[in-house]
């Protein structure tokens, strides 16, 4: 492939699907956004103005290089047997911590631990999910 092209798809990968406006918007529950490129690039990693992280911000910066793109790449490879992967939640004490793909991108929310408020990320993100998909 022409470096051109090379470069094409790297500022493609690197510009955010979405906003954090846009998944703040989704519901108030929502506290941490992280959007990582497959690549392992940090594209976004933002708190909801006001609320302060359960965790050091060192940690949410390391977190989001590396854990979306493990947990979902593990989940992944059993796919092609389960019809895909749509979302992925994990539930913590304080929280719960929701992932899932978004074209060529792994966007990982924090919400409070609110069940309702995690199904409309859910229902949110597969939405999303139609609107960016890769072929």
């Amino acid at each position: 492939m022409p470096d051109r092209c090379q470069g094409l798809i790297g500022m493609i990968e690197n510009r955010p699907v979405v906003t954090a406006d846009e998944v703040f918007a989704v519901n108030e529950k929502i506290r941490w956004l992280g959007l990582v490129s497959d690549r392992g690039d940090v594209l976004l990693n933002q708190m909801r103005p006001g609320v302060e992280s359960y965790s050091p911000s060192q940690f949410d910066t390391e977190f989001i290089t590396l854990g979306p793109l493990t947990i979902l790449g593990v989940c992944e490879r059993y796919s092609e047997y389960l019809e895909g992967v749509n979302c992925i939640v994990v539930w913590f004490g304080l929280a719960a911590f929701a992932l899932g793909r978004l074209a060529n991108q792994v966007l990982a929310v924090c919400i409070m631990k609110d069940r309702q408020a995690v199904i409309n990320f859910q229902e949110w993100l597969e939405k999303k999910q139609k609107e960016t998909r890769v072929n």
